[in-house]
């Protein structure tokens, strides 16, 4: 996964049928110019072969696609025959892994409630959501907008910013990295590490282990300091060391990746279409209507690595056999349009249905759904609130996204927007502050 446009993972997808696990000539690069400037013609044209194919990842690590919409919700929801344990894939187990890998630290085994099963994944999963229902909504509500506020100051007076660098990236890092209680001396570190690694490349395995030592001084600190913060309330709720340290490594980073994902791409929808700002403006949408319509069509996390099969099995048509790896794609069953309904129905339920992918599905389906809502509503709407006249500095330039096989993001947003009237609303505005 990256955010940074020249770092491309050389993920390949073989069209050939009867051919996993090898190369073909036909290979499609799984982060091809295809997939990131037209995903719905590529999952369109991969479906073609199939809802399951055979893809090989960074380093030639081999691993089955789904991007079906009934597929994924299959794999998903049978825990039993799809095991979220990758401590049974195959290929670490015989030795085939790359040293070095720079996806490894998404898929080695952490004892945290994305990896468990059984008792010990509701023991964990409930003792997470436990500590998030104690973030009372004032605070978190309070929390966002002045941070969004101390962002917007920033650039406001400029009329012009790169709204992913100046605002969709450091927002969520900063609300999270609060609620979780680190210093605020720490966090442009935390958020410079995690960045780091879900950039994927050769520097994503120092960030893991900077990230790593963070997160272990935290932890440490809380369980001679607590407060009233996320980590605290881990602890209390009895998890180890080891659990505490590993379930804020999971959810910081799921946390930053994909609210940052998806406040930059709510914001580029604002800023490009001005249709969709004449129906905020006039009351005929709201902004979490197009916070849906962003998860369908541009759904921040593009790919979930992954599940691992526990026995052979014919999965639509494709045989998988026990060990091998899948590869979900939420983004590729979002826009399965044949399985949900055609084209011509697509515009009616992407707003109003909520049965797209991009949460997940069964035993493991996103705990921080209300938590990513609020922090993207909240600075989406902030934005919309103080700069209701953004647009794109250049509306014929085409958004360039970054080509990463993980996160849908773009490279850059240039907007502009009004300084003049943008002061004398702020002048209006009521400071909100956590006090």
């Amino acid at each position: 996964m990256t955010f940074h446009p020249e770092q491309r993972p050389s993920a390949s997808v073989p069209l050939q049928a009867g051919c996993p696990f090898s190369h073909s000539n036909g290979a499609v690069p799984l982060s091809s110019t295809q997939m990131v400037d037209d995903p719905d013609s590529f999952y369109a044209g991969l479906r073609e072969h199939g809802p399951v194919v055979a893809v090989h990842l960074d380093g030639d690590v081999p691993a089955w696609l789904v991007t079906g919409y009934d597929a994924c919700n299959q794999v998903l929801r049978d825990g039993l025959l799809f095991t979220r344990d990758l401590s049974q894939w195959r290929i670490p187990k015989e030795g085939r892994l790359p040293e070095g890998w720079p996806l490894a630290p998404h898929v080695h085994p952490m004892r945290n409630m994305l990896f468990a099963h059984g008792e010990e994944h509701v023991r964990l999963r409930g003792a997470f959501k436990t500590s998030l229902a104690k973030i009372g909504q004032r605070r978190l509500r309070a929390t966002i907008t002045r941070v969004a506020d101390g962002l917007i100051d920033s650039f406001v007076g400029d009329g012009q910013a790169d709204i992913v660098s100046q605002y969709a990236i450091p927002l969520p890092g900063a609300v999270l990295a609060v609620l979780f209680g680190f210093p605020a001396q720490e966090c442009e570190r935390l958020q410079q590490a995690i960045l780091t690694l879900l950039a994927g490349g050769e520097e994503a395995l120092d960030a893991n282990a900077a990230l790593h030592g963070l997160i272990n001084a935290h932890v440490d600190r809380r369980r001679q300091e607590p407060r009233a913060d996320l980590v605290t309330w881990l602890l209390e709720e009895g998890l180890s060391f080891d659990e505490t340290r590993e379930t804020v490594w999971l959810a910081i980073n799921a946390g930053v990746g994909s609210s940052t994902a998806w406040t930059a791409n709510t914001c580029a929808l604002l800023a490009r279409t001005e249709d969709t700002r004449i129906d905020l403006r006039s009351g005929l949408r709201h902004i979490p209507g197009v916070m849906r319509e962003v998860l369908w069509d541009h759904t921040p996390v593009q790919q979930v690595i992954g599940r691992v099969a526990t026995a052979d099995a014919d999965l639509y048509g494709t045989i998988v056999r026990r060990g091998d790896l899948l590869v979900v794609s939420p983004a590729g069953a979002n826009l399965d349009h044949a399985r949900i309904g055609g084209d011509s129905h697509r515009s009616t339920y992407a707003e109003d249905n909520s049965s797209h992918l991009s949460w997940g599905n069964g035993a493991h389906e996103c705990p921080a759904q209300g938590l990513a809502s609020a922090l993207v509503q909240g600075g989406v709407e902030r934005l919309w609130t103080r700069l209701d006249d953004l647009h794109l500095t250049d509306p014929d330039q085409p958004t360039r996204w970054n080509p990463s096989i993980i996160v849908r993001i773009p490279a850059r947003l240039p907007v502009s927007w009004d300084a003049r009237r943008a002061r004398t609303r702020a002048e209006t505005l009521a400071p909100l502050g956590d006090r």
